[in-house]
């Protein structure tokens, strides 16, 4: 019997405690929120709700099952090694590996008559693409379009200034060099994207992929459900999924957060992790008070548009195992005709969709899935195609630049990301924008600053790749952000 009782005892403080505790409300269970809840849980802050919009989490990480693999929807890639906090810690588990897509992988590059370029021609386009320190000498308050050809005339084009036919793909080149670079930046546009930004790239292999488990095996571990099961943080409760947030009123002593489905949750702390994406969209009616001038403003200097992949499967693989990535050059000529070729689906400036396509990637031997990468400003439309006219457009593509060298053979399904058109993304990852860069002041790092009560202390915080002012755009860049505002927490309730 005093045994029941000690039991009892025990339950009953050990709610009584839970309440007592600080609350923490996140909103939002991608790569930052889940950082967050269990930084936070580790810490023994254990009133804590994540609050995630989706009928999952993980976000922008989104790996499916798909034709007997797994394909990552969304984040693609581990990008370096050091200073590379999801490396850190995924390095001794070994779920990753070397996709072997070095930047000459991509110097496999043929044109739209249907002949490769020439490897020394292929690969000093291919070398420009990544010329990133040269753009980086430009003016501040030069576009990274305007940094570009500026680099891009005084040398790939001036190199090939006395061979008429070299000179010529060079410039046909100029389509597929931009797109290129567009996948690495995620805007719709180079003229958008400052030359000169605070990023801090990670050395070693920018292009680790995950092995069989996918990308998602990096929440596993963050909740320490990988590699031992028994190890799993107390999480799985605390995430309430399906629920979107529709006002957070934030200047009070405690913080309000509602609901769509009209719940109502009040938390001493928010960290809110959404994309800006929703943030910039949302920003007006979300929150109360509105948020403060110099958050407006911090908002207004990053970008946020959007790259898409277009998944597809090959019932029968026609492609060789160091195929690691193909590229397409179109002339100036098919570029003009390309509406005539392939009428169906959009079109601006009477070109093709089909034509902002500059790559195609191999996920992995044994495997007969590719990956075609899709940039510009119609991938809120391509997002919405008909499947049908997705393959029928890829097809014709492969098979038309392609064809002479290779046994093309239709792709028979496909898979495609929406981030532009999902209501809970709105895009895919933060750029800093033209005209707003300064060498000292780093707008995401404004986006990350905490907003203070009327009693002065920190109730609103801000995590997610936008706030991370040397890592934005990456999931270690999410990573790093949601524990940094947890901790923010813990040392605030010292």
């Amino acid at each position: 019997m005093q045994l029941f009782y000690l039991v009892l005892f025990l339950k009953v403080y050990s709610s009584f405690a839970a309440a007592e505790s600080p609350s923490v409300i996140i909103v939002g269970a991608g790569a930052a929120g889940i950082a967050a809840a269990t930084t936070l849980l580790e810490n023994s802050i254990t009133n804590v709700t994540v609050l995630e919009a989706k009928n999952r989490i993980g976000g922008r990480i989104h790996s499916v099952d798909f034709c007997g693999g797994v394909v990552e929807v969304g984040a693609q890639y581990c990008h370096g090694e050091n200073g590379n906090l999801v490396y850190q810690l995924l390095e001794k588990l070994d779920v990753l590996e070397s996709s072997n897509l070095s930047k000459l992988a991509f110097a496999k590059l043929y044109t739209s008559n249907g002949h490769v370029v020439a490897t020394d021609l292929a690969e000093d386009l291919v070398n420009t693409i990544f010329s990133y320190d040269e753009y980086l000498n430009a003016s501040s308050g030069v576009s990274l379009q305007q940094a570009f050809l500026e680099v891009y005339n005084s040398g790939v084009l001036k190199k090939y200034s006395h061979d008429e036919q070299k000179q010529k793909i060079v410039k046909d080149a100029l389509k597929f060099v931009k797109d290129a670079i567009l996948i690495y930046e995620g805007a719709f546009s180079l003229e958008k994207v400052a030359s000169r930004n605070h990023f801090v790239g990670s050395d070693g292999d920018q292009n680790l992929v995950f092995k069989n488990q996918g990308y998602r095996i990096l929440l596993d571990v963050l909740m320490k459900s990988y590699p031992n099961p028994n190890d799993k943080l107390p999480i799985d409760d605390k995430i309430l999924l399906n629920k979107t947030v529709t006002k957070i009123t934030w200047n009070k002593s405690k913080v309000v957060v509602e609901t769509s489905d009209n719940v109502s949750l009040i938390a001493d702390h928010v960290i809110f992790t959404p994309s800006i994406g929703v943030l910039k969209e949302q920003m007006d009616s979300l929150f109360d008070p509105h948020l403060p001038k110099q958050k407006k403003e911090a908002l207004d200097a990053l970008g946020f548009d959007g790259v898409m992949k277009i998944i597809l499967h090959f019932p029968t693989k026609w492609w060789k195992d160091d195929d690691y990535a193909i590229s397409f050059l179109w002339s100036k000529e098919d570029l003009l005709n390309s509406t005539n070729e392939f009428p169906d689906g959009p079109s601006k400036d009477g070109i093709s969709w089909l034509a902002n396509i500059p790559s195609l990637v191999q996920i992995r031997p044994n495997y007969n899935v590719l990956i075609a990468w899709y940039v510009g400003d119609l991938i809120p439309e391509i997002e919405k195609l008909p499947d049908d006219i997705l393959l029928r457009g890829c097809n014709y593509l492969f098979k038309k630049f392609l064809g002479k060298d290779y046994n093309v053979t239709d792709a028979d399904k496909v898979l495609k990301s929406q981030w532009c058109t999902d209501p809970h993304v709105r895009g895919t990852y933060s750029f800093e924008k033209v005209g707003y860069s300064k060498d000292n002041v780093s707008h995401n790092a404004k986006l990350a600053e905490p907003l203070v009560n009327e009693e002065g202390r920190s109730v609103l915080l801000f995590a997610g790749e936008a706030t991370n002012p040397i890592h934005y755009s990456t999931v270690h860049g999410a990573v790093e952000s949601g524990k940094r505002e947890a901790e923010r927490i813990i040392e605030l309730l010292k």
